[in-house]
């Protein structure tokens, strides 16, 4: 083999390289560090009729000089280092060896050689420019430079993959890196790394700060921390809380004085509203405006037309008779009217009750009006009762005096026992009405409402914090909106809504409400899957972040066996991280699930 110079449009690509596939991949890379630092390493040719020489090995060389050529960067006759292959070599083989014994860089040597660059003076664009790779790209990899060395090492030694390293990444603290390294030795999930490298900080996502908004954060001088290896604002965190309770404090303020304005005895602002802190207090309610004359005219002629039709229907005695169209026509130009009635607080309300401004789950500003405190609660008057009064020269006059009872308290007691069996006993016989006063007794407890019923039934909705995001979670978020938006907050229109709202409407709110107070943990609900034919696959996809992860590597093998029947032999010698992406690719869309879900699972 000897060594010459040949002109670049006297070379061609050989047909017989080996390379098959991939010859265009990181082809821009090559063709900036050319530019940037030349040729380092020469063609091998062999020779070819007319002068020309194929290129056995380096074709993607050849094809990133043609390129600078037709670019204008070089001149097409650029004289070229090259190796010519003697007559008797078997180009083939050479192409072979040059394309399977190289050895690739390890990504870890390539962040600390971008590293040492940047120490020696470069920047990040021209650093960028010279290797073909666009700025981010410098970027991430000099923050994986600056991983703990204990980390990187563990990198090298195939302990650590690449996922891992970038989470690590996501602070700067080599103490705090190399602490939790050593704690989650067995759990190293990327997103486990970043939940305990980030425990305590309030990320992007967090209300105050969608309150606040990052804009106006950044513009009064506040610092972020982001991780260069997530999407959006995912990895984005508030460096200084304090500025950032301030800033939500200061918005807050500005939104209460305009509640103010309206003539609240008093206004309080929250950065976290707790429902505990206002449960002492009553509420006061927006009261319907006089209606217009000609509308109060339309309304009491559908009432009077509604009470007629009912009347008519109700006497006709006939279990089987549909309930009249006409009146559900009715009763929903009624509400119509109702729902579009201007509503306003009373100058007696807004003395004596205040409205609380805070931030809500959103991140918006939730505002709530009518919390009358304890101490502003109107006394209760004594009822009275007129009589004569006889002074002393005879005369007599008409006064009031309060009312006192002559009964007993047992006999009081008594006779309200009476009178909730003679509300029972004539309850027994109006399913419409029980419907509508459970319905409003359990929407009381499940929305929070200040009504009082006189039911003694109670729904206490329960807490699915942990599993945010999740599809459940998702529906029924979805669906207690939809009932927010559509009932009033007052529980006297609430309970009226509830009376004259159609069975089938009750029945849905009824649904949601005892769903909402369902507890799996509480006692057998097996009878309760069944009947509605439950199958979880519908409802939870085990991943590696969700299950696989969390589980032993036995339990993530076991799990693989029971789907496939066996596993590959080296999956059990796979790290456990490795292992749990492996299972969830592997189990994905096969309607696994864990088998605490299978008795509770329909049969298919």
């Amino acid at each position: 083999m000897t060594t010459t110079t040949i002109p670049l449009n006297k070379l061609t690509a050989w047909r017989g390289n080996v390379r098959k596939t991939g010859a265009d991949n990181g082809l821009s890379e090559l063709v900036a560090s050319i530019a940037a630092h030349g040729l380092l390493q020469p063609l091998i040719v062999r020779p070819e009729s007319r002068g020309k020489h194929a290129v056995a090995a380096g074709g993607r060389r050849l094809a990133a000089l043609q390129l600078l050529a037709k670019a204008g960067k070089i001149d097409p006759d650029t004289a070229i280092d090259c190796h010519v292959l003697s007559s008797d070599a078997d180009a083939a083989e050479i192409s072979l060896v040059e394309n399977t014994l190289r050895e690739q860089m390890h990504p870890a040597d390539q962040f600390e050689a971008f590293n040492a660059l940047v120490h020696r003076g470069a920047s990040v664009a021209d650093i960028a420019a010279r290797f073909g790779v666009t700025e981010p790209v410098v970027a991430k990899r000099l923050k994986l430079a600056r991983v703990s060395p204990v980390i990187i090492e563990a990198y090298r030694r195939s302990k650590l993959d690449l996922e891992q390293v970038m989470a690590f990444a996501i602070s700067d603290d080599h103490k705090a890196q190399e602490k939790c390294l050593k704690a989650m030795r067995q759990d190293c999930h990327p997103s486990r790394i970043r939940e305990h490298l980030t425990e305590g900080e309030i990320a992007a996502s967090h209300k105050l700060v969608k309150y606040v908004t990052l804009k106006a954060y950044e513009k009064a001088g506040g610092q972020l921390r982001r991780d260069l290896f997530a999407e959006d604002d995912d990895g984005v965190f508030i460096l200084d809380p304090e500025l950032l309770q301030t800033l939500a404090v200061a918005k807050l303020e500005k939104a209460a004085k305009a509640v103010a304005a309206e003539g609240w005895k008093w206004t309080e602002i929250r950065l976290e509203r707790e429902w505990a802190e206002w449960n002492k207090c009553s509420r006061v309610y927006p009261e319907p405006v006089p209606l217009a004359n000609k509308v109060a005219k339309k309304l009491a002629a559908l009432e009077a037309e509604k009470e007629k039709l009912e009347a008519e229907w109700e006497a006709n005695n006939d279990e089987d008779a549909e309930y009249p169209e006409r009146l559900r026509e009715l009763s929903d130009l009624i509400g119509d009217i109702d729902e579009e009635r201007e509503r306003v607080y009373t100058k007696e309300a807004l003395s004596v009750a205040g409205a609380v401004v805070s931030v809500g789950h959103n991140g918006r500003c939730d505002i709530e009006r009518g919390y009358v405190l304890p101490a502003d609660k109107p006394k209760k008057t004594a009822p009275v009762r007129t009589a004569l009064k006889t002074s002393d020269d005879g005369t007599t006059e008409t006064v009031e005096v309060p009312e006192t009872s002559t009964l007993s308290k047992p006999l009081a007691e008594n006779l309200t026992l009476h009178k909730s069996a003679a509300l029972t006993a004539e309850l027994i016989e109006r399913p419409d009405i029980a419907l509508a006063y459970l319905v409003y007794t359990l929407a009381n407890d499940v929305f929070d409402l200040d009504g009082h019923s006189c039911v003694g039934i109670r729904a206490e909705r329960e807490s699915f914090d942990g599993i945010e995001g999740s599809k459940a979670f998702t529906a029924i978020e979805a669906a207690h909106g939809r009932w927010a938006e559509t009932i009033s907050g007052n529980p006297d229109a609430f309970l009226k809504w509830c009376l004259d709202a159609d069975q089938s409407v009750l029945l849905d709110l009824l649904a949601f409400c005892v769903a909402a107070s369902i507890d799996a943990a509480r006692g057998n609900h097996d009878e309760l899957a069944a009947a509605l034919k439950l199958d979880m696959a519908n409802w939870f996809t085990p991943t590696a972040g969700n299950y696989f992860s969390r589980i032993s590597k036995a339990g993530i093998i076991e799990a693989l066996k029971a789907y496939k029947g066996s596993v590959a032999p080296a999956w059990g010698k796979a790290k456990k991280t490795d292992l749990a992406a492996i299972a969830e690719r592997e189990l994905s869309g096969s309607g696994w699930v864990p088998e605490i879900f299978r008795s509770t699972t329909a049969e298919t």
